[in-house]
């Protein structure tokens, strides 16, 4: 439980850190056919001023690699080049004015694609990691709203990614956003934030140490308890046994360090075994539950190391020691009244 917390502790941190605290994402459906009102990217344009701004469309037609493969597709214009120039790494990146992004393909390779009955061939380059923003980890087809021709007739999701120059801005910059589409007649604007996943990130480590201290007080009341019952259990032979080595002279200080060695050499054993075990399905159990291949080795983050779980230790230690109290309530006993 508590890796399964941790995991995505570090999934949920890693998600914020590649994005950056400071980038926002708006998105909303075009005007419908008859509606007139100002475009997305004219209204939000001042925020130019502030960091790095980027207007573009986003088709809902996917488009199609040779590979078979689906990609998204993006109308920009000239008041997107500069934000682009800075995401690419500069204009002299952008050789082609259709272009596509993608992993797994060599970058400057031309890659045909098509969309609907139209084809473009698209010159590959790496995206940047805040560009997952847009892709959604798909290849995406950059295309000049000059040469979409009839593409600019589908519905558009018009879109603006913003990455502000001073991160604390942006929150006010997220309210004052979001108020001025909803007065300029906007419907179902969606806008999101590295920044707003951080509340959420508090509240997942919030979660973890209520779960950890009500799972951690059940399972010690659940080992102390299977321990006491086993020690009940077996009082009637150990009550026997302890009076009969008393007979032959051994003392009850060595009958009972005895006993306690023996309970605390088993539960190490178990303990140290059941660690192994979960290294063993740690990758199995946590791939299938839909965490990254990169979060999962033991190298970077080990939740089973023996220092890592002091806490649990110490429950075993004190149920190994309530195992061993009627051992020592039978060494109070006279050894006649035991055997006779």
């Amino acid at each position: 439980m508590s890796a399964g917390f941790s995991l995505t502790e570090q999934a949920m941190e890693k998600k914020i850190e590649s994005f950056g605290v400071n980038t926002m994402i708006v998105r909303s459906i075009g005007p419908s056919p008859g509606q007139s009102r100002a475009g997305m990217g004219e209204l939000l344009e001042p925020l130019g001023e502030q960091g790095t701004y980027f207007p573009f469309s986003m088709l809902y037609v996917n488009a199609t690699l040779n590979s078979g493969k689906k990609g998204r597709i993006v109308l920009y214009d000239d008041a997107s080049l500069p934000a682009l120039a800075q995401l690419l790494g500069g204009l002299s990146k952008i050789r082609k004015p259709v272009f596509l992004t993608a992993y797994g393909y060599p970058e400057a390779m031309v890659e045909r694609v098509g969309v609907r009955d139209f084809f473009f061939d698209a010159e590959v380059l790496r995206p940047p990691q805040v560009l997952r923003f847009v892709s959604l980890n798909v290849p995406v087809l950059f295309i000049p709203r000059s040469m979409g021709g009839g593409l600019a007739n589908y519905t558009v999701q018009e879109s603006v990614l913003f990455m502000a120059r001073d991160p604390s801005e942006l929150p006010g910059i997220l309210k004052t956003t979001e108020s001025l589409l909803k007065a300029e007649g906007f419907d179902r604007v969606e806008l999101s934030s590295p920044i707003q996943w951080i509340g959420e990130l508090e509240d997942i480590r919030g979660l973890r140490l209520k779960a950890q201290a009500f799972g951690g007080s059940f399972v010690a009341l659940l080992i102390v308890l299977i321990f006491g019952s086993i020690a009940v259990f077996e009082y009637r032979q150990n009550v026997f046994a302890t009076a009969l080595f008393k007979s032959f002279g051994l003392h009850w200080a060595h009958l009972a360090l005895r006993y306690l060695a023996d309970s605390v050499f088993w539960l190490m054993l178990a303990f140290l075994l059941a660690l192994e075990l979960a290294k063993l399905f740690h990758a199995f159990v946590f791939s299938a539950a839909g965490f990254e291949a990169g979060l999962l080795d033991l190298n970077l983050f080990n939740p089973y190391q023996f220092a890592g779980n002091q806490v649990l230790l110490l429950v075993l230690l004190v149920a190994s020691l309530v195992a061993v109290l009627p051992v020592c309530q039978a060494l109070r006993k006279p050894v006649g009244e035991v055997l006779g």
